[in-house]
Order: structure tokens, then C-alpha cells, then sequence
């Protein structure tokens, strides 16, 4: 019998992807499909996918050869290029991990931070990312998964985690504040504030499900 590690059921049949989630199955077969098969959604929109990665090819190779006709106007084309493949990495994050709206959040969290570090060093590191970007982007990710827990009623253990990193991630700001490594520092103020806020709200009024689901995630 094949299994869900997602949706932790057992389903019969030679089924290749679970019929609930879409998560691939493991195990072995045992008989016929007891459900319909379901075409992923990768496959339904990889037509789309294969046309728009033509398109960014396309694009990047006529600037790039517009570029070299015109080098004295700079090498512009680099950042062009840099800018598609940006942008298909974090849609790379979207679609893989689409089927939980947290964990998607927390992973562009996570490749938007390391994406705008790249870039201001790139262009000179003129500190752009770590006075606004950074901040912003925590305390937006923050606010958006407290709100689809709150809107989705998700049990605590389906968000505390993510929720809790990502409150560890807001308080890097204030790293850089001590470090003296900003020039602007009120959205870095602004993010260490909302993160404060929402931990006070978590050991509040989640206090024994952040006990419960430590203990079940770390086998205290």
C-alpha cells in the first residue's frame, strides 16, 4: 500500500500522487486506482511554465545582444539577467511549496532576504537592503501569517512554527541597529516592535500550545 506522509492515509491502488493533496506517494502499489487519477498541477500548467521560461530566454538573449551592439551604454544586460533569474527563483519557491501558504511565506522569507543581500552588494552595498527592505519584508511576512491563521482558524501546530521563525527573523534588525549598520532606522525599529508584540501575543495567549508543540517537534 502506497502512503501520505502529508496527509498520513494509506491509499490503495498504483496511484502515483495522493488524490487529497497531490503529495507524492511512497510505498509500494497493491491493485487497481480506487481513485481517479488527478493531472498535477505542474503538469496541468506546464505547457504555461515552458512558455514563459521561452519568453525570459528570449528576453534575456535580445538585451544581451543589444547590449554588445551598444557596449559604451554599459553592461546593463547583466542586471536584466540577474532580474529574470531572480524572479523565476522565488516563483521556483511559490510553486513548490504551494500547498501550504506558511511554509511558502517562510521560504521566501528566507530566498528574498539572501536575494536582496545579493543585490545591494552588487550594486555597491549602499545599505538599501538592511535599512528598508529587510525590515519591511519581516514585518510583512509576520503580520501575513498571523492573518491566514486567524482567517484559515489553522490549529496551532500548523502555524506556530513558521509564525515563531519568522518572529526570530524580525528581531535581526536589531542586530543591525546595535552594530551601528543603518542609516535609516525607524523600519528596523518599526519590525523589532512587531515582532515584540507578536511573541507577547504567542506566550500569551498560546503559551501551553508553544509548550505543547515544542515538546512534540524537539522530544522534550
Amino acid at each position: 500500500m502506497r502512503y501520505c506522509t502529508k496527509c498520513r492515509l494509506g491509499i490503495t491502488g498504483n496511484s502515483v500522487r495522493c488524490p487529497f493533496c497531490q503529495n507524492g506517494l511512497v510505498g509500494e502499489p497493491d491493485g487497481e486506482n480506487v481513485f481517479p487519477d488527478i493531472p498535477h498541477e505542474t503538469e496541468q500548467y506546464g505547457l504555461l511554465i515552458r512558455l514563459l521560461v521561452l519568453g525570459s530566454v528570449v528576453a534575456a538573449g535580445i538585451c544581451g545582444a543589444v547590449n554588445a551592439s551598444l557596449p559604451q551604454t554599459g553592461w546593463w544586460s547583466l542586471f536584466v539577467m540577474a532580474g529574470l533569474a531572480s524572479a523565476w527563483i522565488s516563483g521556483g519557491i511559490i510553486l513548490k511549496k504551494r500547498g501550504n501558504l506558511l511554509k511558502a511565506i517562510f521560504w521566501q522569507l528566507c530566498v528574498l532576504s539572501a536575494l536582496v543581500l545579493i543585490w545591494d552588494f552588487c550594486t555597491g552595498f549602499r545599505g538599501w537592503s538592511m535599512d528598508f527592505v529587510l525590515p519591511v519584508l519581516y514585518s510583512c511576512s509576520m503580520l501575513a501569517m498571523y492573518a491566514l491563521a486567524w482567517f484559515m482558524h489553522l490549529q496551532p501546530q500548523d502555524y506556530l512554527l513558521y509564525l515563531i521563525l519568522n518572529i526570530m527573523a524580525g528581531f535581526l534588525p536589531l542586530a543591525f541597529l546595535l552594530c551601528n549598520m543603518l542609516h535609516i532606522v525607524y523600519p528596523s525599529v518599526i519590525c523589532v516592535f512587531i515582532s515584540v508584540v507578536l511573541l507577547a501575543v504567542l506566550l500569551l495567549f498560546q503559551g501551553r500550545a508553544l509548550k505543547g508543540e515544542a515538546e512534540r517537534r524537539f522530544h522534550l
